[in-house]
């Protein structure tokens, strides 16, 4: 594992305003051309697979949502490497930098999120982090002035193939 994706799903793969439902109604469901996004974006970033930092990820393995999480992610060739284990009063951010301590073979990163946390106060995370703004993917944009070229290189990815599905 080289280069990983940090992936929420609510408000990156799905927005409040989808009118699609995951399969136990429970869920805004994900919406087919956001996977496709994030599928274009990693092959072409070179990424190795996603940890999944959503809150899907307390879902048991064989919930019908969870599954279809899975499922929807696999038809676009997108591995689910691990997901992060924040302990109680941890936020996402602690999750995501234990993760990486815990596994040295993370050469990069990058982290779709449509919420800030304390990323900021973390100049690796910052630099790394693509703010979608609850508004899905294809809306991502840098949240630090200065960004890595990790981020640069995903958020191009995901400008050429959303010029491509448009």
């Amino acid at each position: 594992m080289s280069f990983v994706v940090f992936l929420d799903v609510d408000g990156v793969l799905n927005t409040s305003k989808s009118c699609v439902v995951a399969p136990s109604g429970k869920y805004v469901g994900i919406v087919e051309f956001r996977l496709k996004l994030l599928g274009d974006a990693m092959r072409y970033a070179g990424c190795d697979g996603v940890v999944l930092t959503t809150t899907w990820k307390n879902l048991r393995k064989d919930h019908e949502d969870f599954l279809y999480l899975k499922d929807g992610l696999a038809r676009h060739g997108i591995n689910i490497l691990g997901e992060t284990k924040e302990r109680a009063g941890e936020s996402r951010e602690d999750g995501i930098l234990e993760y990486i301590e815990k596994h040295d073979d993370i050469e990069d990163f990058v982290i779709l999120d449509d919420n800030h946390y304390g990323f900021e106060d973390y100049n690796k995370l910052w630099e790394r982090f693509l703010d979608t703004k609850g508004q899905g993917i294809e809306c991502s944009t840098y949240a630090s002035a200065t960004p890595s070229i990790s981020a640069m290189i995903f958020l191009e990815g995901i400008s050429k193939s959303d010029k491509l599905l448009n």
